[in-house]
Order: C-alpha cells, then structure tokens, then sequence
C-alpha cells in the first residue's frame, strides 16, 4: 500500500513549480485524470505510472521505500 503519496505528489510539483498539466502529460494522462487521481485511492496509479512520477519528480531511493511501504 502507498502511504502519503498525493500529497508528496503535490509538494514535490509546488517545489518543481509545475503544474497538473505538465505532470499529466509526462505520464500520458489528461489534467482532469491526474486531478482525480490524486483526489481518489492511490491505487488507481499503475506501477508505470509511479516508475515515471518517481522519475519526473526526482525521488530519491529513500523517499520511494517511504512511500511505497508494504
């Protein structure tokens, strides 16, 4: 299960001073489908989409064991 993972979403993207729509497209999704995302159940994320959120937002190994917990 992923703890705490749209609000490390927005803060990271507040601090890359990007916005939804920008996030949305590097993973191939819409503004208002990321926008629901991250207002739902994280599970409706999929494993590529978080591989290119880690990415796109620079997460460290740490903070990905973080979020990521099991």
């Amino acid at each position: 299960m992923i703890a705490d993972l749209p609000g490390w979403i927005v803060g990271r993207m507040h601090k890359k001073k990007m916005r939804q729509v920008d996030l949305a497209r590097e993973i191939g999704l819409k503004q208002p489908a990321l926008s629901s995302r991250l207002a739902s159940d994280i599970d409706s994320f999929s494993y590529g989409d978080l591989l290119t959120l880690f990415k796109v937002l620079d997460a460290t190994d740490e903070e990905i064991l973080k979020l990521m917990r099991l």
